[in-house]
């Protein structure tokens, strides 16, 4: 298969997609097309792309969420450009998704989240794709707040957060069923 941004952007260039690429890793708009295909199956999503897709990939929690997130961007398609699929250059695969639970808000508040399948952990993949996420976020006008929100048994997404410049806010921190949840701000330098 060809490498996924000679594929799939250059099939789609001049359609205002920009993609946000570092070192290791591209990070692509996760448009309608491929949230369709994802929710057809992981077989869909590669032949839109054309670069594989991690068989651990999406993650339960963010498989459930897609119809929810389609019916969103079918009243709304420029709302697309906040999340990215992790596309792992060398290996051209696809790791993980990183980006806004949803649009930015009245006031600019967006609240990020991410996630990397297991094989691909450990390895600075997220911590690289959060940097560069948050740069692209930086030179965004309507953005005036970025926060995110991780449980505190999540060491590894602590860690990421803290390495990417993230400060954690202790009054904000919430218990839920599934523990603590620790609530995170970065601010725009």
């Amino acid at each position: 298969m060809e490498l996924v941004h000679l594929n799939y952007l250059e099939k789609n260039e001049g359609e205002g997609m920009e993609s946000i690429e570092t070192k290791r890793l591209l990070l692509i708009e996760y448009t309608r097309e491929m949230i369709e295909a994802t929710i057809a199956g992981i077989g869909e999503l590669e032949a839109v792309l054309g670069c594989e897709v991690s068989e651990d990939w999406p993650g339960i929690d963010f498989f459930f969420y897609l119809p929810y997130v389609l019916d969103n961007v079918k009243k709304k398609p420029e709302m697309t450009r906040w999340t990215r699929l992790v596309i792992l250059k060398e290996e051209n695969i696809v790791i993980g998704e990183i980006g806004g639970q949803g649009d930015p808000d009245e006031t600019g508040e967006i609240e990020l989240g991410y996630s990397i399948v297991p094989e691909f952990q450990h390895h600075g993949y997220m911590t690289e794709a959060l940097s560069a996420m948050l740069a692209w976020l930086k030179e965004q006008e309507v953005i005036t707040r970025i926060f995110a929100r991780s449980f505190e048994s999540n060491l590894a997404s602590i860690g990421v957060l803290e390495r990417t410049g993230f400060v954690h806010q202790m009054n904000e921190d919430e218990v839920q069923s599934g523990g603590k949840i620790t609530h995170w701000e970065w601010h725009k330098k």
